[in-house]
This record gives structure tokens, sequence and C-alpha cells, in this order.
């Protein structure tokens, strides 16, 4: 499917090219604009020259969009709670976390029925051969019930989502809280499952732990998941963990090689004072460009659910980051790296890890040094020959201290320096 698509990157500028940079790029700080707000478990797919985003609403609200940007609302998919579910799902009184996906010639949007705190629960599917509103084609037509889960199970078939292995076999994950994450295979044709046979892919015994999302790159399967607690506006504690595995059934683990079935996962997007717990991700890859989907609570909405998107990039380890300050090409697609430049750590204020990106006008001997407040050395990141371009290292801050600790970065005559804080 060919998408007509801006791409988005990360550039450092500085004052000796920023008139010519200028017309090329604009910044995007303030994130999504439009109708952004009451967004809630967000699910994003391309088609024709437009973005879709699915999310938790009235009954699935739909939103279109051609630049990630300015957001429309476009209505609902469903006008009804599907009748099936209002049986088998007593009380139910909403459709939950969507997943889009295209496979077998058709649109296949997987919802979730259930109540809330409860297992007993469905997993359902409506089809479409569009996604554009506009087209005499376009009907959502429900195919019943997918996958459930009853009182008596060990978890719970709610936020479902759809990858493709590399054989070409389809699966589905799922799951909130109770043992954690599963997945079953399914059908390509009828989107089913093909047996019942489960694969536990993360949990936190028993904890806070659900919204799996999982994407294929470079030789890994990435598998993103959100702990900790949503739905509490201002209060919510939502952040997005990412582990990884060679093939799509696990055992996947994180960057510390702790397993996700006994509680790990890496952090990739935490709360700040503005932005309060940011969860349920998907991630939407074209080629070589990343971008990370979720909803976050604003604190100047009071707590009202707002849909962000965030580019992400991947250190050199193979392990995805978030960059939190967006830009959006006009004009031409690749800039070359042209200057030295030290990105502002991420998180910061961290309370573990923080991952810190440079970049390099050349290739050329590079040494990145760790000092606490009185001047003393913690720690000499990287002191190595590189290339030139984009590179990312890990602090790993579990030995020190809380406190303040200031990166320098040298490269030939070249000095820059950051301050990050380090909180417990």
């Amino acid at each position: 499917m060919q998408l007509k698509r801006p791409d988005i990157h990360m550039i450092a500028i500085a004052i000796p090219v920023i008139l010519m940079l200028h017309v090329m790029f604009s910044t995007r700080t303030e994130g999504q604009t439009g109708s952004v707000t009451d967004v809630h478990d967000p699910c994003i797919i391309g088609f024709e020259d437009q973005y879709y985003i699915y999310c938790t609403g009235d009954k699935i609200q739909i939103r279109r969009s051609r630049d990630l940007i300015l957001w429309e609302y476009l209505g609902k998919v469903f006008n009804s709670i599907p009748a099936w579910g209002i049986q088998e799902v007593p009380g139910v009184s909403n459709v939950w976390a969507p997943d889009i996906s295209y496979f077998n010639g058709i649109y296949h949007l997987y919802y979730a029925l259930s109540t809330f705190g409860s297992n007993r629960s469905c997993i359902g599917l409506a089809t479409n051969a569009t996604l554009d509103p506009g087209d005499a084609d376009y009907h959502w037509v429900d195919q019943g019930k997918v996958f459930e889960s009853y009182s008596g199970d060990n978890y719970n078939a709610i936020d479902a989502n759809i990858v493709r292995s590399t054989d070409g076999k389809i699966w589905m994950s799922f799951g909130s809280f109770w043992s954690g994450i599963k997945m079953v295979e399914l059908d390509s044709t009828t989107g089913k499952p093909v047996n019942s046979d489960l694969y536990h892919l993360a949990g936190r015994g028993g904890g806070a732990i659900e919204a799996p999302f999982i994407i294929y790159k470079d030789g890994y399967y990435y598998l993103f998941i959100s702990f900790d607690l949503c739905c509490r506006g201002v209060n919510s504690t939502y952040n997005i963990r990412v582990g990884r595995s060679e093939t799509v059934t696990g055992p996947y683990v994180d960057s510390w090689n702790m397993l996700m079935t006994s509680g790990g996962g890496t952090l990739l997007l935490s709360g700040n004072s503005r932005w309060k717990g940011p969860g349920h991700c998907a991630v939407l890859s074209e080629g070589a460009q990343y971008w990370l989907v979720y909803h976050v609570y604003d604190v100047q909405r009071n707590g009202r659910p707002v849909l962000r998107i965030n580019n992400l990039i991947w250190d050199d380890s193979g392990w995805p980051v978030v960059q939190d300050t967006l830009y959006t090409e006009v004009t031409e697609k690749h800039v070359q790296p042209s200057l030295f430049y030290l990105y502002p750590n991420y998180p910061n204020p961290f309370n573990q890890d923080s991952v810190i990106h440079y970049q390099l006008p050349a290739a050329g001997h590079v040494k990145m040094t760790v000092f606490d407040v009185l001047g003393r050395v913690i720690d000499i990141l990287v002191n190595e020959r590189q290339e030139g371009g984009v590179h990312g290292i890990r602090f790993q801050g579990a030995d020190c201290s809380s406190g303040i600790y200031f990166i320098e970065l040298r490269f030939g005559e070249c000095i820059a320096k950051r301050k990050m804080i380090l909180m417990k």
C-alpha cells in the first residue's frame, strides 16, 4: 500500500545554517491540534494519503489527518453496542480499546467488550473494505466474537493488537492485569483463532500491566506495554515500557535482560508536569520512520485524555527512544547531519537510566564523560572513534545517588555540556 506522507526528523539547528533551514522545518512542540481531546487508547493506520485513528470513546471514535498534526473527527464505528456483546458481557456500556490492521484484502478492527475491573470480557471483530467514509463501499460489518475470558481465567480478553510474523502468520496479543499479556495465532482468512493455544508474553504477578503493541524491526519483535494505572486524570500513573524477542511468541526481555514475564520492561515514556500518565500506545512505522502514538492526561485541560504523537528513534543497541521535540519536514526529504550537537538526555529528571543522543559532523574521536557537582568523574560513556551522524548511549544511574550530574561531550576542539537530574 503506497502512502504519501511527510517524513519527520529530529534535527539540530544552529545559527550558521538557520536561515537555510528556516523554510524547510516548522517546530511542533505543543503536539497535535484539532480534534485531539477525549482520545483514549488510540490505534493508527495509513490509508491512501491520510492517517486514521480509532480510539475508545462513544462506540469507537474515528479521526483523520493528512500530516499527523491537525486531526478531524469523523464520527464512530458503531451506532450501538453489538447485540451479541450485550448478551455475553452483562453490564457492558461501551466498546473499548480498538486495534486496526489490514490483511487478506480487508481492514480488521478488533475491539473489547468488558466492564471496568472485570475479566469477563470479549474481543470482537468488525471488517470494512475501505476506511474512507465517503466511499460507496464503506460499511463496517461486525464479525462477532473472536476470543473471550471468564471470571475463572487468569487472563483478561481486552486490548487486542495484531502483528504479522516474518513467516506470514497473523498473531493477536492481548491482556490486562491478572497474569498479564497473552497471545494467540489467528487464521488469516477468518481473523479468528486457529486453536486455543495461549502464549504468555509479559506479567507483573497480578500487577498493573496492559495494552500490548508489537512491531518487527531488524531481527527483533518489540513489545510495547503500559504499566501502572490509567483513567485517573491528573492522578494517572500510566507509563510505557518495552522489551524485545527474536521470536514473536517470546521470550521478551528488557534492556537489562530481565524477562518481561517476570516484571521486566525498559521505561520508554513516563509523565511530566504537563502530561500525566502516557500509555496505551501504538507504533506507526513507514520504512525507517517510526512514531509513538498514545494518550496522555493534560494538566492544562483538567486531566482530560489527549492524543499525542512523538518521533521514535533507535539507539546503537537497537532500543527505541522517544524524541520530545519534533520537526515536520516540508520540502527536502534528506538533510545530512552537519552539526556538532548534544541533545538533552531523556527522560530528565530520571530515576534509573536515561538516554543521551548526540550528533557528529564527521568521523572522528569522541569522548563523553559524566561528572558530579564536585567535578568528579562518575563514568566515561564513550571514548572512541565514531562515524558522523546521530549516536545514542544509555547512562545507567542505578549505582548513583540522587542529585545533579553533568554530561560533557568532546569532539576535536568542540565541547558541549548538559545538566541531568537523578531522582530516586
